[in-house]
């Protein structure tokens, strides 16, 4: 043992000045932003990352112990894999405490790029062992964030009504959109907080809103108390399995990162997000019941919803179950928290040496008869009355591998399974496969398990990845995902098949350098209508593109991102459609200032909606922004965070979109006079 930490020692201290100047540069808001982009790859909703995002920052400024951690404590870092978590818990075992974040190079399947987003998040430490538990309000820390975002011009909503139409329909409220969220976090394991927001035009301290924000959040979620492993109350997540039977929380989909597929489910936690229909909110526990732990959970709460004047059984109908969380006019505010839910569900599970098991059940009941307008693909889809999914899910590892899987059905409906395994066939070389079959009528409420459509109902498909580190840095990833539907899905009117391609290599050497290049091609079916034709006709259509990413910092003070992108559609009778993207990214931070500045600028073209392009932008803290490119023009942003003392933050951002063959933006009350698109944020954080 003494030896091989001497040859430690004597091949960190080689790489460690290589090194040094790279890790201690970068900040870790910018590592995070990094993560999230990958994360998020391939989307083209929008996403809830608020739960990650927290975790994150708070591991960034709580960094995780390497040498006295658990695998469920790395798992929380969403961006290792369970092969990497397994690797670093090994090598602390064979080879004893590390005693420099250098070490890390000696782990099988950690390149550069891995060591550099990992380095914030954890620490080396001698290993210490609690002998009791710390008190629950000891070494607590507050945090309290302001918020203010607005649209510099001005939308029809916010103009008067004309005189020819004064009951026309506006805006209630101004433009200004404004965020509180605050949050008291010990180390003995209490957590609470509560989240207020306004979105723009909805009233504030009037009207609808007398009490202030239109939205509120409350949570307090408590850990380790004797056999309670976890109390939470007000508001929380619910996520078990695969995501099949029980899943509230964000899911990410397909990603570069083939071993991404596997879900870690975290229970019950806390919810502090700004959407404002899909949680849970009463209570919930997990309790430990010799070597099963049982999560009991109930919430009551009303969403909105578009209700008729009709009734069946005494039960109101609903057309519509808006998620926007928008209440700016009078239809929008009628719909607000118009529908009574209430759910309740349970899970066990028990850990075993190698093997995992868990059940679990979910009853879901909405006060209200869904009356959807006359859509043929909605025709198996169960009633939100009297709901109940029961399932099962496992995993098991053995030797190098794992495998995992999870069944449910929805009582009286359909049913559906997932099932696949992640597989490292050579310590350079992991493989996932995931199958997933989901029957038309199997319920999507409140379920999350890994689909291309829009949840996992109607589905069958095979998706398998890999990922290959090769010689001297370079990494080289992709996936193959085969589908089909035997039902009709949403613009398909007929069974449906496609296919989806990704193919990603990655160059990441010491110096501090990450070049990528990404090709993707997907085809599926979808609806087209011939002039004059009475009918659609279901035709086969396919996207693609091609992206070249370079990462470099040239210097200990500036970062610098370049990306050109490009995208094609081709549909069946029309011509070939396509678009470029170009942007640059700047990134300042003196070393002697508390300062950071971040910039773009990029230039877009496309021939329409069909080939936008997506691109993630560093944004304020919990803030978002992962734009469509499209049409033909620029945009910019400016982004600057400046530490006005060591617990005082705050944030300035201003991004404006120019579209050069438009003389008017959006439509309805949401249309800009003009062909720019601007907004203005600021934000305060204040830890205390």
């Amino acid at each position: 043992m003494f030896l091989k930490k001497l040859l430690i020692s004597f091949t960190i201290c080689i790489w460690a000045f290589s090194l040094h100047a790279q890790i201690s540069v970068i900040d870790p808001q910018s590592i995070i932003a990094d993560i999230m982009e990958e994360i998020i790859a391939n989307s083209e909703d929008d996403v809830d990352l608020d739960a990650l995002m927290d975790e994150l920052v708070f591991f960034a400024e709580n960094p995780i112990n390497i040498n006295s951690t658990t695998q469920e404590e790395l798992g929380r870092l969403i961006f290792l894999s369970d092969f990497q978590i397994i690797a670093l818990l090994d090598y602390v075992k064979n080879y004893g405490a590390m005693f420099s974040v250098y070490e890390l190079q000696l782990v099988v399947g950690f390149d550069y790029n891995d060591i550099n987003r990992l380095t914030p998040f954890i620490k080396t430490e001698a290993e210490t062992k609690q002998d009791q538990r710390i008190p629950l309000f000891k070494w607590g820390k507050h945090d309290l964030f302001l918020r203010a975002r607005s649209l510099v011009e001005d939308q029809v909503g916010y103009t008067s009504a004309p005189a020819s139409n004064p009951e026309a329909s506006r805006y209630k409220g101004n433009k200004l959109g404004l965020y509180t969220r605050y949050s008291y976090r010990t180390k003995g394991g209490l957590q609470m907080g509560f989240v207020g927001e306004k979105d723009p035009g909805e009233e504030f301290f009037k009207g609808s809103n007398p009490y202030g924000f239109d939205h509120y959040s409350f949570h307090l979620q408590i850990d380790e108390i004797g056999k309670v492993k976890r109390l939470v109350v007000g508001d929380f997540n619910a996520t078990f399995g695969q995501g099949l039977t029980m899943w509230t929380s964000t899911s990410f989909g397909k990603s570069p990162d083939p071993m991404g597929v596997r879900k870690r489910a975290n229970g019950l936690t806390r919810f502090s997000s700004t959407n404002e229909n899909e949680f849970l909110r009463g209570a919930g526990a997990t309790i430990q019941v010799g070597r099963f732990d049982v999560s009991v959970f109930g919430s009551y709460k009303h969403i909105d919803a578009n209700l008729t004047d009709s009734l069946i059984d005494g039960l109101s109908l609903f057309t519509t179950r808006p998620i926007s969380g928008l209440h700016r006019t009078s239809t929008e505010i009628n719909n607000k928290k118009t529908l009574a839910e209430f759910v309740t569900g349970s899970n066990i599970s028990i850990a075993l040496k190698k093997l995992n098991l868990g059940a679990t059940a979910s009853f879901v009941n909405l006060n209200g008869v869904y009356d959807p307008p006359n859509q043929p693909y909605r025709y198996f889809e169960p009633q939100l009355k009297d709901r109940v999914n029961i399932g099962i899910d496992f995993s098991y590892g053995l030797g190098n591998h794992l495998f995992f899987g999870e069944a449910a059905t929805t009582v009286n409906h359909g049913s559906g399974i997932v099932s696949g395994g992640l597989f490292r066939l050579h310590p350079q070389l992991t493989l996932s496969i995931l199958g997933r079959h989901y029957q038309k009528d199997y319920s999507t409420y409140y379920t999350n398990a890994l689909a291309d459509g829009s949840g996992p109902a109607n589905e069958s498909g095979i998706l398998t990845g890999f990922n290959l580190l090769l010689y001297k840095n370079w990494q080289l990833s992709g996936y193959v995902d085969v589908f089909q539907s035997s039902w009709l899905r949403y613009g398909v009117n007929a069974p449906s098949r496609g296919h989806d391609y990704l193919l990603e290599a990655s160059y990441s050497p010491r110096s501090r350098l990450n070049v990528k290049l990404r090709y993707r091609f997907k085809q599926k079916n979808k609806n087209q209508t011939v002039d004059e034709e009475p009918n659609s006709w279901v035709i086969p259509y396919d996207q693609q593109a091609l992206r070249f990413h370079l990462a470099y910092n040239p210097t200990r003070t500036i970062y610098l991102k370049t990306r050109i992108e490009f995208s094609w559609y081709n549909e069946e009778n029309l011509p070939q459609e396509s678009g470029i993207m170009l942007y640059q990214d700047i990134s300042y931070q003196p070393q002697n200032i508390p300062l950071s500045i971040t910039g773009r600028f990029a230039i877009f073209e496309t021939d329409s909606w069909n080939t936008r392009i997506y691109a993630y932008e560093n944004d304020i803290l919990y803030y978002f922004s992962i734009p469509a490119y499209y049409s033909r023009g620029t945009r910019a942003y400016l982004l600057a965070k400046y530490s006005i003392k060591s617990n005082i933050d705050i944030w300035f951002r201003v991004a404006q979109t120019y579209f050069a063959d438009q003389k008017e933006l959006g439509t309805g009350l949401d249309k800009i006079d003009g062909p720019t698109r601007s907004d203005v944020r600021i934000q305060l954080r204040y830890k205390f």
